[in-house]
């Protein structure tokens, strides 16, 4: 059974996070935000169909993999730019309004659509999380390290 986690925030518990320094975030957002930049820049110089994300995730994860960087690296940034990943969809409620007319005509196929887009997002997204929790512990048990301190 782990400890309780404490009410007070100025007791600290184990099963809390560590706390993050704001600087350290704001610096790896914004290499987050370079690695993307650089891949957009690619992929229009080269003329590729790939999105700039999906470039830059598969940059950013060759990098992390051959260890010539570590996770710690971006690992506050990636976490701030999850936990505020509601705040890039806004756009698209807002889109959504501009275009009531298109959704009066194909709302129930965009409904559909979307909500087969989010499913399989979020199944692709449970499987990726699943694979990286099994990879991770792997590699701390054969670096030696206790199962629960990662």
């Amino acid at each position: 059974m782990s400890a309780p986690v404490s009410a007070h925030p100025s007791v600290a518990s184990p099963v809390q996070s560590a706390p993050t320094h704001p600087l350290r975030t704001v610096t790896q957002v914004a290499a987050l935000l370079a690695v993307w930049f650089a891949a957009d820049w690619l992929t229009r110089k080269l003329g590729w169909s790939i999105s700039p994300g999906v470039l830059g995730l598969l940059a950013v994860l060759g990098v992390l993999l051959t260890g010539r960087a570590k996770v710690d690296w971006v690992k506050d940034g990636a976490n701030w730019l999850l936990g505020e990943l509601v705040l890039f969809f806004i756009p698209c409620v807002v889109a959504v309004v501009n275009y009531l007319p298109l959704f009066r005509r194909e709302g129930v196929q965009l409904v559909i659509a979307v909500t087969a887009g989010t499913v399989l997002v979020m199944a692709a997204t449970a499987l990726a999380v699943h694979a990286g929790c099994r990879l991770e512990r792997r590699l701390a048990r054969l670096r030696g390290e206790p199962e629960g301190e990662h």
